[in-house]
């Protein structure tokens, strides 16, 4: 029986959407060959996903113009209209962008918006991002010519239904990550070869992803520092050359805790995903603005990578987080402010020195928060869609 051909179309480069890799991987366990379309990454590098899985880039959508990036999209729309015209069992789209492009192109294929970046459409941006609030607002006016229509958190999910008028209620896919059946390659050496001996030697507390101040990540800095736990070491990725990532430094630097705080810049994927395996607890520090709604609809990736590589979870409380806090596999911060921050990291840094806590996590991951449970209602749709072509 010949596989169903699948095509994602995703602006931002998997690496940095892990979600589009996990439904991927999943679409190939249920006989799909998987198509990626993307642009190219921040740091290239090849990702063994395994066989029916095929990754395309098309150009480098970052540090250039308007009119460049513009003529770039073009020629993306150009090669997916290609792909569709070769034959696909169904379309899957991430962003704005993709789903305009999904629905110029689809014909009679289905076509399934999994909303991993939910925005609206802002006046007061339009001047200063004129192509992504276009895009936003023809999104929102669209949504409901998509076959099916998933976010990837409740919140999401209703807020969209709202803003949009809906009559159902999207799907929510939570950001999960692909479970292996298979035991996992040894990343022993990539890890040796980022994070120095004197570092691996001790508990270690990770965060991979951008660095800014929404994420809390000078509090998460300032909170090591002041519990002064001399067992444990703070690794880091994403740090840029710009005022907060040297606000960050200089702290660092006059802290006395310099030799056990590891700053990174963006690493490949491959790099990140050792550091994941062999870490011991993973952060995800977002701040809520009780004016801002949209901060109040977290649905972070990287819970999901650190959940699965058995990572116990540093976070400020939220709705999304506190089902983690529940099963005994998380520490929550009551507010971003660095005395609470610290509280929950000595929290986390006492659930690790325990026994029992990675077993909580796999039950957690196995039977919730993996993506083979997560995509059900996109994969049941995909197949059944597919059954009837």
């Amino acid at each position: 029986m010949s596989r169903k051909k699948i095509l994602l179309l995703t602006l931002v480069h998997p690496d940095f959407l892990p979600p589009v890799y996990a439904l991927a991987q999943v679409l190939r366990d249920e006989g799909c060959t998987v198509h990626i379309l993307t642009f190219d990454s921040y740091v290239p590098s090849q990702v063994d996903l395994g066989d029916d899985i095929v990754v395309e880039t098309v150009g480098k959508h970052y540090g250039i113009g308007l009119m460049q990036r513009l003529k770039l999209r073009r020629r993306y729309t150009q090669r997916a209209r290609v792909l569709v015209a070769e034959g696909q069992t169904a379309i899957v789209s991430f962003c704005a962008f993709t789903l305009l492009c999904g629905l110029k192109i689809k014909g009679d294929t289905p076509l399934v918006y999994n909303a991993l970046e939910v925005a609206d459409f802002m006046w007061s941006s339009l001047r200063r991002s004129p192509l992504s609030q276009v895009n936003n607002l023809m999104a929102l006016r669209k949504l409901h010519k998509a076959d099916l229509l998933a976010t990837p958190s409740v919140q999401r999910s209703a807020w969209l239904a709202g803003r949009c008028n809906m009559q159902r209620l999207p799907h929510t896919v939570l950001n999960a990550a692909y479970l292996t059946a298979a035991k996992e390659d040894d990343t022993t050496a990539v890890y040796a070869g980022v994070v120095p001996a004197a570092l691996r030697a001790k508990k270690v507390i990770l965060y991979t992803g951008a660095v800014n101040q929404r994420l809390c990540i000078l509090e998460m800095v300032q909170a090591f520092c002041k519990l002064n736990d001399s067992g444990s070491a703070l690794v880091m990725t994403g740090m840029k050359d710009n005022e907060y990532c040297g606000q960050i430094k200089t702290f660092v630097a006059a802290s006395g805790c310099a030799e056990r705080i590891l700053l990174l810049p963006y690493v490949t994927r491959t790099e990140m995903l050792a550091l994941q395996a062999n870490a011991d607890i993973g952060v995800c520090l977002m701040r809520e603005y009780a004016h801002d709604v949209e901060s109040a609809m977290i649905a972070p990736n990287k819970v999901g990578e650190y959940l699965v590589r058995g990572l116990y979870l540093l976070a400020c409380r939220s709705e999304y987080m506190m089902p983690m806090a529940m099963k005994g596999i998380a520490a929550l911060a009551d507010t971003a402010h660095t005395d609470d921050v610290a509280i929950a990291m000595k929290g986390a840094l006492q659930e690790v020195n325990k026994e029992g806590y990675k077993e909580r996590i796999r039950e957690f991951v196995r039977d919730f928060y993996c993506m083979q449970q997560q995509a059900k209602p996109i994969v049941n749709f995909i197949l059944k869609k597919g059954r009837a072509l």
